[in-house]
């Protein structure tokens, strides 16, 4: 199953469309929340280190670490409001 969802989420090169919506800012103060909308991004070249910390599962400290690292690379992509997008409440993708 790795190895398909890898071949399917990488696409030739050509990468997958990622769906990320912010963190509910309900409990924030109103004068502390920010009007952050989802976004959408292409994502391309992590996708292998991506699935193989995924496969490690969730309670390997390594794979819970480049899960991190992975997703700030990705959003640095977001230009110059990237650091909102730093906790999320999910993303989306199809693969």
């Amino acid at each position: 199953m790795v190895t398909d969802l890898k071949r399917r989420l990488n696409n030739n090169g050509a990468g997958t469309r990622v769906e990320i919506y912010p963190v509910d800012q309900a409990g924030v103060l109103e004068s502390r929340r920010r009007d952050i909308s989802h976004r959408a991004i292409n994502v391309r070249g992590a996708w292998d280190d991506k699935v193989d910390a995924w496969d490690k599962g969730p309670n390997d400290p390594s794979a819970a670490e480049m899960l991190d690292v992975i997703w700030d690379e990705v959003i640095t992509d977001l230009g110059s409001d990237y650091d909102a997008y730093s906790y999320v409440t999910h993303i989306g993708f199809a693969a």
